[in-house]
């Protein structure tokens, strides 16, 4: 990478060509649909599809030249977080803005308090939920029903358990000040822009080796005190912690705008998802309603055909007849002479042509094209 803080065109143009953009979006914290998106919107292009495949199986591929910008070439167009993981709000005006407004709105209390203060009821049901099944564990008494009603999704160490109340009372609260809610049925669920995501607050911890006589290791899980926010929507999509030099309190600012901002694109993605089903449904319609018509075209043209093909067999009919009439000859079928041989024939005939198709009784349930009998359910 040519800059710490970013990638530039080329950088990515070299990283999209290095492996599989599901693969990436991984590496870099970033969903492979929004690459795409960034990578169609700087000119990059893309392996086609199959790409990959003919890699995995040493088939020969082929590479499309990276397009010069002098520049856009320059500029950097995903930034980076500490961790290399794209950030998902690059530094402009639309972010400091959002943060300068929360930051100095008055109707809203960034700060967590050392002690709770008039909790929420979110808050007053975890706290009971905890207490709950703390007594549960230690009476062993696992019938007893626990009401996990408005319980959020917290999972701390017993010290670090207050600490995880004040600060998610503050959050939930300054959340609902925004005009946004929760949700908490199943899980804890923040509802923004008519967006879902999943939150929980846990506690990071480090694997300690155990000291075993066995073969293989063995670790255990330490609580280090340290606060975790994170944030799923079926995968993991961020993360804030404690660090060294600064605490999870101090981040609530930078959690609303990144929030907000990520619900916002996912609403205009799913608007934009939206409009190009409903296109692609019109071009579905469009398509059935064209294939209907060929196929009605071609059944009326194979109609066309049949009715000229009778007609053609018909007139060739006809000139059997003459033929017939000419030298005043009878017809005889399985040993018996049709009488009246000439005018039968022409009554045939005209049951036979398609253009004519007179109306005959002894071959009402004859079909013409067949030749055979019709299928009578009443028979």
């Amino acid at each position: 990478m040519s800059d710490k803080k970013g990638l530039k065109r080329k950088d990515l143009y070299d990283l999209v060509w290095s492996k599989p953009l599901t693969i990436l979006g991984k590496e870099l914290n970033f969903d492979a649909y929004n690459l795409r998106k960034i990578c169609k919107q700087y000119n990059i292009p893309l392996p086609q599809s199959g790409h990959w495949q003919k890699i995995k199986h040493n088939k020969k591929v082929s590479k499309t030249a990276f397009p010069v910008d002098i520049v856009k070439d320059k500029t950097i167009i995903l930034f980076l977080d500490e961790n290399g993981h794209v950030a998902f709000n690059p530094p402009g005006k639309v972010k400091s803005k959002l943060k300068t407004e929360i930051e100095t709105s008055k109707e809203l209390s960034l700060k967590v308090p050392d002690k709770l203060s008039k909790p929420h009821k979110y808050i007053i049901a975890t706290k009971e939920y905890h207490k709950a099944v703390k007594i549960r564990n230690k009476s062993r008494n696992w019938c007893m029903k626990i009401d996990d009603t408005n319980v959020l999704s917290i999972s701390v160490s017993d010290t670090l358990f207050p600490r995880a109340l004040r600060f998610m009372d503050t959050l939930v609260k300054v959340i609902e000040k925004r005009g946004y809610s929760f949700n908490t049925s199943n899980c804890t669920e923040i509802v923004i822009h008519d967006q879902t995501y999943n939150i929980r607050l846990t506690e990071k911890n480090r694997r300690v080796k155990r000291e075993t006589n066995r073969s293989w290791d063995e670790f255990d899980l330490v609580p280090t005190a340290n606060l975790c926010l994170k944030l799923d929507r079926s995968y993991p999509i961020k993360e804030w912690s404690d660090t060294k030099t600064t605490v999870l309190e101090d981040k609530l600012a930078d959690i609303l705008v990144w929030i907000e901002l990520k619900a916002k694109e996912d609403k205009e993605r799913q608007i934009e998802n939206a409009i190009w089903r409903e296109k692609q449904e019109k071009i579905r319609q469009k398509e059935e309603e064209l294939q209907k018509q060929k196929e009605q075209e071609l059944s009326k043209f194979k109609e066309l055909l049949s009715m000229a093909t009778r007609w053609h067999k018909a007139e060739y009919l006809r000139n059997f007849i003459k033929e017939l009439e000419n030298n005043d000859l009878k017809l005889q079928f399985q040993n018996e002479v049709i009488e009246g041989t000439v005018q039968w024939a022409k009554e045939k005939v005209d049951w036979y042509d398609p253009l004519i198709e007179k109306e005959d009784k002894l071959l009402e349930d004859v079909d013409r094209e067949s030749l055979t009998m019709k299928n009578r359910r009443n028979w």
